[in-house]
């Protein structure tokens, strides 16, 4: 990781220690009346709640890095993953003339040559870039994916700021044991993935070569010879709305809602190259009902065989209801599995299991991928055992995808994501 300029740091640690102590100010003496008045649960909610939104002034990467980290509920408060999981990169779009500027960088004028017309407004915005519409000298409409100017070098002093309260928090007695260092190198990598353009270039290459033989899922072509290190361009896939599934027919709902877990299937058990951010306003359905249309590969990783293997027998184990088979794969995968040479949690970590897959999974059960995941998460809280991340974040990504499949079609069976891991 680059090294970041101390003058930098500086800046960033006064800026974020000033935000600090007018929060503390703020929120302190309000705390104490919530816990005077209401009790400790409500005191820790509403403490939940205000550093969820304190973390949406930090910026981009506080935010990014919350989202991806509350997702780990074998390491944080089920009530502050919950408060964290409402964050959204809610930004103004670049101002004119930032958007002008950032152009004549990346191309000597404001308007690309190769295009006849670029609208002034853009047509997406998130932290990282805003996504403008440009029209082709024959009429061709094509999406710029444009960079923040500035983004990068605010991104990673934050993420050196990050790394450094880290290895301060290893030492608290209530966290020995986690393995937070793994936990921050990987959303760091994922951050910077998405700063890359470059390698969300090839990603997005990987993924739509990847994807092309899936029926009834788009993946949009990256236009290289026109895309910049801080400029991506794409074909333009008009139509894109997150409401459009409640205008479709429910076969057709249904049809694409399959198509999208298809996808997921080869991804995560053929390929093993993952999208690991497929929320939302990533996964599309377009208007006419044709396809699903899968953007944004920025956060994406390749997994190991081992880890691909063992997801594909954690689900085998799931499709058949095996609960032992499902409990000893996942100590198989432990970061702090045995760390300290000791072996008397593991029986009973894989009988909870057991007794979890028993409850939720099997031939003839309904399974709903988040609940599991948190029952999981709660399992291994309890017995002080955490995934690594190069295991905990595929498999995070698909309690996501599960939340955003049931949006396109309630009645998706999410078992079929397994289907051939099972057969």
């Amino acid at each position: 990781m680059d090294r970041v300029p101390p003058h930098l740091l500086a800046l960033r640690v006064g800026a974020l220690a000033l935000t600090g102590l007018v929060e503390v100010t703020v929120t302190l003496p309000a705390l104490l009346a919530v816990r005077a008045l209401r009790g400790r649960q409500a005191a820790h909610h509403y403490l939940y709640r205000r550093l969820t939104h304190r973390i949406q002034s930090l910026g981009p990467t506080f935010i990014k890095f919350a989202q991806i980290a509350g997702a780990r509920r074998d390491m944080l408060p089920a009530a502050l993953c919950d408060e964290l999981s409402r964050l959204h990169d809610s930004v103004r779009p670049l101002p004119h003339p930032s958007a002008t500027r950032a152009l004549r960088a990346a191309y000597g004028r404001a308007v690309p040559p190769f295009l006849a017309r670029l609208d002034p407004e853009p047509v997406a915005g998130g932290s990282i870039a805003c996504v403008y519409r440009g029209v082709l000298p024959d009429g061709q409409v094509v999406a710029l994916k444009l960079k923040r100017p500035g983004i990068d070098r605010t991104m990673r002093a934050d993420l050196a700021l990050i790394r450094a309260l880290t290895r301060r928090a290893e030492r608290l007695p209530a966290l020995r044991g986690m393995p937070m260092a793994d936990l921050v190198g990987y959303v760091s990598q994922a951050v910077l993935g998405q700063l890359d353009f470059r390698q969300e270039a090839a990603n997005i290459t990987t993924l739509r070569a990847n994807l092309a033989d899936v029926p009834a899922v788009e993946v949009p072509r990256l236009r290289p010879e026109w895309s910049r290190p801080t400029c991506l361009v794409f074909d333009y896939i008009p139509g894109l709305d997150t409401r459009t599934p409640g205008t479709l027919p429910d076969p057709v709902r249904a049809r694409l809602a399959s198509a999208v877990l298809a996808a997921a299937h080869k991804m995560m058990f053929v390929d093993g190259f993952v999208h690991c951010d497929p929320h939302p306003g990533n996964v599309y359905l377009l208007p006419e009902g044709r396809a699903a249309v899968i953007l944004d590969a920025g956060y994406s990783v390749r997994l190991p065989d081992r880890v691909r293997e063992l997801i594909a027998g954690f689900f085998a184990g799931l499709a058949t209801g095996d609960g032992r088979r499902c409990g000893e794969i996942m100590l198989a995968s432990m970061a702090n599995a045995n760390a300290d040479g000791r072996t008397d949690n593991a029986e009973p970590f894989v009988a909870d299991i057991a007794g979890l897959v028993e409850r939720c999974a099997g031939p003839d059960r309904a399974f709903d991928m988040a609940s599991f995941g948190n029952g999981v998460f709660e399992v291994q809280s309890a017995h002080r055992l955490y995934a690594a991340s190069d295991l905990a974040f595929p498999i995070m990504a698909l309690m996501i995808l599960e939340s955003t499949v049931r949006g396109l079609w309630p009645g998706a069976d999410f078992t079929r994501v397994g289907v051939a891991a099972a057969s």
